[in-house]
């Protein structure tokens, strides 16, 4: 059973009762991220993030590790690019300990200056190798050069950014953003909702703060081609158009789509381009969307003697599912149900569903509802998908070699 609660200081509250499990799990995000870093300073959101678990209250950054270490509580705090992300699993009997010192961290950081450079060094080592993965590489350099400002922001922060972070600018991050207005705090697991309900109003009792604005999206830059040069043995992939976005009236039939073009060994993009063809070891699509937008990203790692054909092999699959067959599209539908029924499966992962439709609908998408939407997909729903998001609007970054911007038309 979910139950859904708004506290008076603006913060939601979503708690899912599981009786048959011993856990309990945490899913608490807060307005902000990486939008709302200061332009020269991308990146300190992730700073702002680790340093609220190095010391809150009247704990210092050891007694509030060993607090969480003392009941098995496994933590984790993050900055995405428009939200903060406190994520816990746990043994459901320390659920309240566990909301205390979230809470803790959230209200009341201690902002300890001794922190700073070690935090700073831990995200600066994940900038300085990026170029070790050359895929990650690839899918980074087209996300600032597809995505509007500051939409575009490399969702590791730069160099500069990290560098430039202070405990005074972190302090204004977190001034400006740590809001209950607009948070979702979900739980699942074997709780009992009034009790959590209570306890977070509890807590969370003196949070205030106003609604954060949100950098209003423009567009994405379709049509584009880049090429970064390296001197490595294989050529990097990467291109993007656009897709539905979430749950418009294609949104399902999208996924189902991609589902199509990129569900496992049977996806066509696997076979065409990898087995058929042994252009590749790896390639796929995926469908990403939010409320201002929906993106299709696809990506292959090849050589630079084949980067041409498989351009090509990859454009003509994601342009068109001509010759689809009901036992095609039952097999993509069935991918897709199998993974949502048994991710469901665990208590962390409905925790973290409830709180992502919370903050999209304001409301919970049940596992019977979404799978109802996906059965109800017709292959005429699939087709009209193609239709009025075209492959040809792709934007292309290739990394390697080989520049294959002249060698594939629009």
């Amino acid at each position: 059973m979910i139950t859904t609660h708004q506290c008076a200081n603006g913060l939601a509250v979503v708690v899912e009762e599981i009786e048959h499990v011993a856990s309990a799990a945490y899913s608490f995000h807060i307005p902000g991220g990486i939008l709302h870093d200061h332009e020269e300073r991308v990146g300190e959101a992730h700073i702002l993030t680790e340093l609220t678990s190095r010391g809150a209250g009247v704990l210092d950054s050891r007694a509030l590790s060993d607090s969480f270490d003392e009941l098995g509580i496994r933590h984790s705090e993050s900055a995405a690019h428009n939200r903060f992300v406190y994520r816990g699993s746990l043994l459901a009997e320390h659920l309240p300990r566990a909301l205390e010192l979230v809470a803790s961290m959230a209200l009341k950081p201690t902002f300890p200056q001794a922190e700073l450079e070690s935090i700073r060094s831990l995200y600066l080592q994940d900038v300085y190798s990026l170029k070790d993965n050359p895929g990650r590489w690839a899918m980074t350099e087209l996300t600032q050069r597809y995505y509007p400002e500051p939409y575009n922001r490399p969702s590791i922060g730069t160099e500069e950014g990290l560098q430039g972070a202070s405990i005074e600018s972190l302090r204004d991050l977190w001034a400006r953003c740590y809001s209950p207005v607009g948070s979702v705090l979900s739980v699942a697991g074997n709780v009992s909702a009034q009790e959590v309900i209570a306890q977070v109003e509890s807590v969370f009792s003196g949070w205030k703060g106003d609604e954060l604005s949100v950098p209003e999206f423009s567009a994405c830059h379709d049509g584009q081609r880049h090429h970064i040069n390296s001197d490595s043995a294989q050529e990097q992939i990467v291109l993007a158009f656009p897709a539905p976005k979430f749950l418009d009236e294609l949104y399902y039939p999208a996924k189902v789509a991609n589902s199509i073009l990129s569900g496992g060994m049977f996806g066509r993009l696997f076979i065409e381009v990898r087995e058929k063809r042994g252009l590749c070891y790896t390639v796929y699509s995926r469908h990403s969307a939010n409320n201002d937008y929906g993106t299709t990203v696809a990506y292959a790692g090849t050589t630079p003697e084949r980067a041409h054909e498989t351009l090509e092999v990859m454009l003509e699959q994601l342009g068109s599912v001509e010759g689809l067959t009901e036992e095609e599209l039952g097999r993509a539908k069935a991918n897709l149900l199998s993974s949502i029924v048994i991710g469901e499966e665990s208590v962390a992962s409905r925790c973290g569903s409830n709180a992502s439709d919370w903050w999209l609908l304001k409301r919970i998408r049940g596992v019977d509802e979404i799978s109802a939407a996906l059965q109800a997909v017709t292959s005429e729903q699939v087709y009209e998908v193609f239709q009025q998001f075209p492959a040809s609007r792709y934007s292309l970054l290739t990394l390697g070699q080989r520049d294959l911007a002249d060698k594939v038309g629009a």
